[in-house]
């Protein structure tokens, strides 16, 4: 087995010297999206009863427009059977690609879609705070009630009705008690 880590980072190092991580990032996501969608794939990938040299032939026909590096990448995988890591391969050259261009990824969770003037609203003091290009998403929760719950970097910023309550609600039984 891989270390996924290792070699998502390596296809990000190898990118970057090409100087097309951008290109290689964009039919990453293009190529995780398809298996996402055909999950069986990775399995056909990875399995002992298809000989290696169909399997190749497979994967040239199903991605031959993706870059030659991101096409070797896979082979590789393939040839290891160890497609089934692809999905945290990808994850590490995200990471990596988001560290060395000072992009940070974050989710606002709210009760109802935030319009764009939020978004761009909140992305404005996250960047202002963080010092980051701030790649932000909304994840719409009834839940919540109201407010925000902000989530990027392992950090969790908790401002919603929701979690207020939560804190009332301890400190009166605290208070009974």
């Amino acid at each position: 087995m891989i270390d996924a880590r290792s070699y998502g980072k390596a296809l990000f190092e190898l990118a970057q010297e090409n100087q097309n991580a951008p290109q290689v990032r964009q039919e990453l996501q293009l190529v995780q999206e398809l298996l996402k969608k055909n999950p069986e794939y990775i399995t056909l990938m990875d399995t002992p009863a298809v000989p290696t040299g169909e399997k190749c032939t497979l994967l040239h026909e199903a991605f031959s427009v993706v870059d030659g590096m991101l096409h070797n990448f896979l082979s590789i995988l393939c040839e290891k059977r160890s497609f089934f890591c692809f999905h945290a391969c990808a994850q590490a050259f995200y990471s990596a690609y988001d560290e060395a261009n000072d992009i940070l990824r974050a989710t606002a969770v709210t009760a109802v879609a935030m319009n764009a003037a939020q978004l761009e609203a909140l992305k404005t003091k996250l960047a202002q705070l963080t010092g980051k290009h701030i790649e932000l998403t909304n994840q719409v929760d009834p839940a919540v009630l109201g407010g925000v719950t902000l989530r990027y970097a392992g950090v969790q910023i908790d401002d919603s009705i929701q979690s207020r309550l939560q804190a009332l609600r301890r400190s009166l039984t605290e208070t009974i008690v």
